[in-house]
């Protein structure tokens, strides 16, 4: 059997046994949940995801657009104001969210943001390809695992990824977020990780040799990785940049190295991890843009 059929045969499972789990976790959730919605902060919440879309509005726009009764919108919009999360204009009666709702998503942190962002086209990307795929970022020098479709994928043999730790350079994710950075902050990096000591420190330690394998990953597209993280497992990766260009992490596809090469990977994945990237980095402009209108709302 070709290696093409196999992955056919591999995918049409995956695509049944997707469909299955859904299904069940549905019904699960129904039989676990031991409380019922709390209808007054269900209506609230709408109020407020309305005037997120409407901006300035008067009370019947917004009791038709959130499809609550206006009586109720009254009263719903009344206690926002009073805990300072809508503002009400004078001259008109029209109402407002405030900026204590970018002070609440300024509390999160980043890799809170980008995870949440990451999630759905990282699970696309599997169901894809099959193979499993991880979402990785650089903290505190070193590079952890954040999202992971190992526990989903047919083709994986781990499954306890989350929070485990790669290598910088020896690794596709490290060399794919090294890629990304500027020559400062490169340099202030790899001098971080050489201070915290270990495999890693050995690794960077030569600065030369670590900024010939960057260039070799920008000039191929895509970091690369051969038995040096594990020696049975080959990858690719692609960084993921934040809105300013700053490099918010990076995502990889995991395959057996007996299956193929990294470069018939990249022939065969490379769209599509491509494409999982600039999904995850639309998601991250557009709320950054959302964040800074509301931001900026009288």
């Amino acid at each position: 059997m070709t290696i093409e059929k196999m992955l056919d045969l591999l995918q049409r499972h995956f695509r049944e046994c997707s469909q299955g789990e859904h299904e069940r976790r549905l019904v699960n959730r129904s039989e676990e949940a031991p409380y019922k919605d709390v209808r007054s902060l269900v209506r609230g919440l709408q109020v407020i995801e309305a005037l997120s879309e409407l901006g300035w509005a008067k009370i019947g726009d917004l009791s038709a657009a959130a499809r609550i009764e206006r009586s109720s919108t009254y009263r719903l919009v009344n206690t926002l104001i009073q805990l300072g999360y809508v503002s009400r204009r004078t001259e008109d009666g029209a109402v407002a969210l405030t900026p204590k709702f970018a002070y609440l998503a300024d509390a999160l942190k980043d890799d809170d943001i980008v995870t949440q962002f990451a999630w759905p086209p990282l699970f696309d990307l599997s169901k894809d390809v099959l193979w499993p795929c991880d979402f990785a970022s650089f903290v505190g020098g070193k590079v952890l695992i954040r999202l992971t479709t190992h526990k989903i994928s047919p083709m994986s043999v781990h499954r306890a990824m989350i929070g485990k730790e790669r290598f910088l350079v020896r690794s596709a994710l490290g060399m794919a977020i090294l890629s990304a950075m500027d020559d400062d902050e490169l340099e202030a990096s790899l001098e971080i990780v050489e201070k915290l000591g270990g495999a890693n420190s050995e690794d960077v330690r030569n600065r030369e040799r670590v900024r010939t394998m960057v260039e070799a990953v920008r000039k191929r597209g895509y970091a690369s990785s051969t038995g040096q993280s594990e020696g049975k497992i080959s990858a690719i990766a692609l960084p993921v940049r934040g809105p300013s260009a700053q490099v918010a992490g990076a995502v990889n596809i995991v395959f057996f190295r007996s299956v193929m090469t990294t470069e018939q990977a990249a022939e065969r994945y490379l769209d599509k991890l491509q494409l999982c990237v600039r999904q995850v980095e639309r998601s991250l402009a557009d709320f950054t843009e959302r964040k800074s209108v509301a931001s900026s709302e009288p």
